[in-house]
């Protein structure tokens, strides 16, 4: 039977949302947890692709020489972006941290303004500022205090925002680059650029749960991955963006079933007006 897009789409989100439970469970650092994600990641897609074609790696290496710049700047932002996301799920509650990170799709629009010279309508203005109220509605709710861990959490959140929202922008210097190579270029070069880091650092914070690590690789970066794009051949951009909101909602309630986090009144609040602000983008964008 054939699993139409939609579903393929919502069950990647549905994975994707449980990426913090996991992320807690292997006992790693922020720096542990996205390196094993992309070096093991990349691995795996490496076999797969290059038992499928031979000359597979070939076709990689000659598209990264011809887009290397872009290449290094997009896999530094996603190595940079989950560095610093596992490590917002490590100091603050994983709502705070999902929500927060969902301000992403607004900060998109200010980089694309600022780089790609793209005008903002009074519309986006008006969003902008909806989404950053409730980033200081979260933000209000402790301590503005680096020796406060919920608050040095939201901050490290809004980093992964940052350069989850240059991802975006860098990818369409990248437009005529094939799916599985862009993932692989991409896990591959955030590895490279992670290594030194690894080796020069203690990572883990206790025993490592192998089991946790090879479910994050798996499951989160390589199954939900394939099964996201394969859903994407049959679902529009614009729904595909609406659907992506089952992934901070269900990361609420994996987060309130598993470690009994519950979201206070602020942390509703600021993330309803963050989540609002995004998908009033995308509906106008429809």
């Amino acid at each position: 039977m054939e699993i139409s897009g939609r579903i393929k789409i919502t069950v990647s989100m549905l994975i994707w949302g449980s990426v913090g439970i996991f992320a807690r469970f292997t006992n790693l650092n922020g720096l542990g947890i996205a390196f094993f994600r992309v070096a093991l990641g990349a691995l795996i897609l490496a076999l797969l692709f290059s038992i499928k074609d031979k000359s597979w790696f070939q076709k990689v290496s000659d598209t990264i020489k011809q887009k290397f710049k872009w290449m290094i700047l997009l896999g530094t932002a996603l190595a940079l972006n989950w560095v610093f996301l596992f490590t917002a799920f490590l100091y603050t509650s994983i709502a705070k941290a999902v929500l927060v990170y969902y301000l992403a799709p607004v900060l998109a629009i200010l980089i694309s303004a600022k780089f790609l010279k793209e005008k903002i309508s009074k519309f986006q203005i008006s969003l902008i500022l909806i989404a950053f109220l409730g980033l200081i509605i979260i933000m209000s709710e402790q301590k503005m205090d680096f020796t406060n861990r919920s608050f040095t959490g939201i901050v490290f959140a809004l980093i992964a925002a940052f350069f989850y929202a240059l991802i975006p922008n860098l990818g369409r210097f990248l437009k005529d680059v094939k799916s599985d190579m862009l993932t692989f270029a991409q896990l591959s070069i955030a590895s490279i650029i992670l290594l030194p880091f690894v080796l020069s650092t203690k990572i883990s914070v206790g025993r490592i749960n192998w089991f946790a690590v090879g479910i994050l690789v798996s499951v989160h970066t390589v199954f939900a991955l394939f099964l996201y794009m394969d859903g994407l051949k049959n679902v529009k951009i614009s729904e595909a963006a609406l659907l992506s909101y089952l992934d901070p909602l269900s990361a609420a309630v994996y987060a309130f079933l598993v470690f009994g986090e519950i979201p206070t009144i602020r942390t509703v609040i600021g993330g309803v007006l963050i989540l609002s602000a995004s998908l009033l983008d995308i509906l106008k964008r429809r």
